[in-house]
């Protein structure tokens, strides 16, 4: 994707020369889908230190699957959604914190074929494919909503975000329409996440591209990449909640594969 070249950017450029007594770089690990608006955006100038603020930073973005993400050796964290910091054996949450509840949002729920009506589908009767939620943030959002039961199957309905089906749609064979209606349960909202042993120009390095967000270009870019803005959300959720589903699906599994063998 082209970045024009806006008034911003050169504003950008010139107060990147002017007022900046420290320059870092900031490594941001963003899951792969937003990686490209995120390059895009610090590439016309997105980040750039706001008035009073003066700390410059080179943004180093790297696309890495959720599930990988820290390993990355980043100071910030864009995954699709928080729910990854409660995946009990993980130990997220003693590594990183939110810094923003949301950055962008994309609709999740059940990637239903083309011609099927997505106001007439229940999601709490429909039949599911769930195969691994600690890798599958969409599998994971779900058995969060809706627990783990007997309407998951392996013929069931796959679970996605517009994004994934976008994906699936580009690799051919059948088509699927991205969640909405009553097919959509929920929405990735791709928090801001920093290292909670993150040092002060860095941090503030962060918080300027936070702050930068709120330019007109970065919605703009959003928008072209099928995203939707960012959102209000709470951090009100019980952390057990998590790790009660994933405990529940422990059990379904070993008890399925006792089944079969």
């Amino acid at each position: 994707m082209f970045a024009p070249v806006t008034a911003y950017t050169l504003n950008a450029a010139i107060a990147h020369v002017r007022s900046c007594d420290d320059e870092v770089t900031l490594t941001v690990a963003a899951a792969p889908e937003i990686a490209g608006v995120l390059e895009d955006f610090v590439d016309a100038g997105g980040g750039a230190p706001e008035r009073g603020s003066d700390v410059c930073a080179d943004f180093e973005i790297i696309p890495v699957a959720s599930d990988e993400a820290d390993q990355s050796g980043a100071e910030v964290w864009i995954p699709e959604t928080d729910l990854w910091l409660d995946v009990p054996e993980s130990g997220l949450r003693e590594r990183w914190e939110v810094m923003n509840a949301s950055t962008a949002s994309s609709p999740v729920g059940l990637a239903l074929p083309a011609e099927d009506d997505p106001a007439a589908v229940d999601p709490t009767a429909a039949e599911v494919a769930v195969e691994d939620p600690r890798a599958d943030p969409a599998e994971l959002l779900w058995i969060t909503v809706f627990g783990v039961g007997d309407n998951i199957t392996a013929s069931g309905e796959e679970v996605m975000s517009a994004h994934q089906v976008r994906a699936h749609n580009a690799e051919g064979g059948d088509r699927l329409q991205a969640p909405s209606a009553a097919a959509q349960i929920g929405q990735f909202t791709y928090p801001m996440l920093t290292a909670v042993d993150i040092d002060d120009d860095h941090r503030e390095a962060a918080r300027n591209l936070l702050r930068s967000y709120d330019l007109p270009e970065y919605n703009e870019l959003l928008a072209e990449a099928g995203f939707g803005p960012q959102v209000t959300v709470g951090s009100q959720r019980d952390e057990t909640i998590v790790a009660s589903a994933l405990e529940a699906w422990d059990s379904y599994s070993s008890e399925s594969s006792s089944n079969l063998d």
